[in-house]
């Protein structure tokens, strides 16, 4: 995939991120033990499993909306095992969809319920932060995601979902983005 289309990757933000890397991914102070768990691990280790990258990481970057170039350099700088021909496919087209779909049918993005379900996290305030995220995604992103036969079904769930909880649950994540900086 590097050599045929890392170019073409490295180049690429397809959900236009403009988000720049608040310095909570640095110390690991975003507030979601999840992320912030993950983080503190890659500044003790200098590595992570890829699920934690994907899932975890890059998931939660992505919802975040934090450009791909900064997830790149993160990424680069945090991981010991960070070479040029893994991360541009790994950060551009896996964990953050940034090249449209060129090597991945859809974004690897989820709410806090699979995090949970692959994890020993318990559930707490994290869990609304992460899903206010989530539906705040499938909300901006609905045309496209109503086009793709593997997202269309959130969107029709986002649809159904009483009005004053979505007021709610994307007023929550516009807080925590704020928060961030």
């Amino acid at each position: 995939v590097y050599r045929q289309f890392g170019r073409r990757q490295r180049c690429s933000n397809a959900w236009q991120h403009h988000r720049p890397i608040p310095a909570a991914f640095y110390s690991g102070t975003t507030g979601i033990v999840p992320v912030d768990s993950v983080i503190h691990q890659v500044l003790r280790s200098g590595y992570c499993h890829h699920i934690e990258r994907l899932m975890v990481l890059g998931n939660f970057m992505m919802l975040c909306e934090i450009h791909p170039d900064h997830v790149y350099r993160w990424f680069m700088e945090l991981f010991i095992d960070a070479y040029d021909w893994v991360m541009v496919p790994n950060v551009y087209g896996m964990s953050q969809h940034a090249d449209g779909g060129l090597i991945t049918t859809k974004p690897y993005i989820s709410g806090s319920n699979y995090i949970r379900k692959m994890s020993n996290y318990p559930k707490g305030e994290w869990c609304q932060i992460w899903d206010g995220l989530y539906w705040r995604f499938i909300a901006k992103h609905q045309q496209e995601f109503g086009a793709n036969p593997r997202m269309s079904m959130m969107v029709r769930q986002l649809n159904r979902m009483d009005c004053a909880r979505k007021e709610a649950v994307l007023e929550n994540a516009e807080r925590f983005l704020a928060s961030l900086g």
